[in-house]
């Protein structure tokens, strides 16, 4: 081996692994997420809507950032005990919640250790999903004023079910009523599927829920759709019609979903983590594996997400102080 110059390759070979190294340290120093382990918080029960679209999205940000991803549910107080948590975490761009739209009515039903406006940064506007009137299959209202008319012959003589006091769907039926001059009884229960449950099982008379907990029940024909909330006619239910094709306009009332994270994450992973969300609400596999759930892909920037969550929070204030809503 003679005329090989030991030395040089070996000083060679050390500035190769410097270089390798430097490079492998400024990759880390530029992570999404320095920790490399992405926590997902879905302020909801496990197996609920929240959760199936966090573990949706978690997939993808695993494949994006090459991080793990570990999804946890804390449910109670209607949301506000999982958001109260993701608050106090680190805005270090491994910590994100999930929320669904009981984030623009807590501010204004409960008594919250944090102010919603504040706390957080909304990263994205993920999807929609109209709420929907169904009756069990045994009862006679084939419409919404047939519905309507038999409330009016005996204040709360007609009960309906929802997914607790204060929920969209709640708020929205009290919109209703106001509109139809009736006032039904409201059986309150403790999330979307139990109240889905026993309207399916003809316990409660009528329900108001999601297009996700309702929705298969409607199309399957254990129950019977009488209106849906959105501006168009949802395809999951496309014989359900709009409030207003009902002669009522402008009624346009969605359920949302949308990712936040501590209001101290730095605007730049704000931002990575937009367009990472963005690319994989355009994939077929996600647009598909949603429609199932029945959410219809929204997309936003960070601050039209802002906005959004903003003019909700004002929207349903208003509509818990006209009618007094308090929590049970």
């Amino acid at each position: 081996m003679a005329g090989i110059d030991v030395k040089a390759i070996r000083s060679l070979a050390l500035a190769v692994a410097l270089v390798v190294s430097s490079g492998a340290a400024a990759q880390h120093a530029d992570s999404f997420c320095p920790e490399q382990v992405i926590r997902i918080v879905a302020p909801f029960q496990a197996g609920g809507p929240t959760d199936l679209i966090s573990r949706v999205l978690g997939e993808r940000l695993r494949e994006k950032f090459g991080h793990q991803v570990v999804v946890e549910a804390r449910p109670g107080a209607s949301g506000a005990t999982g958001t109260g948590y993701l608050a106090q975490q680190p805005g270090n761009g491994c910590n994100m919640l999930v929320s669904w739209d009981t984030h623009g009515v807590n501010p204004s039903l409960l008594s919250l250790s944090f102010d919603t406006a504040t706390a957080f940064k909304a990263v994205i506007l993920v999807g929609t999903l109209p709420n929907v009137i169904a009756v069990h299959s045994s009862q006679p209202w084939k419409t919404l004023d047939e519905l309507m008319k038999a409330a009016a012959k005996e204040k709360g003589s007609v009960a309906y079910a929802t997914g607790g006091a204060g929920t969209v769907a709640h708020l929205t039926m009290k919109m209703i009523e106001q509109v139809y001059g009736v006032e039904l009884r409201h059986v309150p229960y403790k999330g979307g599927a139990p109240a889905a449950q026993d309207v399916i099982g003809g316990h409660v008379p009528s329900g108001f829920g999601s297009v996700m907990s309702l929705g298969p029940s409607i199309s399957g024909g254990k129950i019977r759709g009488l209106v849906q909330t959105g501006a168009t006619r949802h395809p999951m239910i496309p014989d359900v019609p709009t409030m207003a094709e009902l002669g009522h306009a402008n009624f346009t009332i969605t359920a949302w979903s949308g990712v936040f994270v501590p209001a101290s994450t730095p605007d730049a992973a704000v931002a990575r983590l937009n367009v990472a969300l963005s690319e994989a609400l355009k994939e077929p596999v996600v647009r598909e594996r949603m429609a199932t759930f029945g959410v219809q892909i929204a997309g936003s920037t960070p601050q039209e997400a802002d906005a959004f969550v903003k003019a909700e929070i004002a929207r349903w204030g208003d509509v818990i102080r006209r009618y007094k809503i308090k929590p049970e």
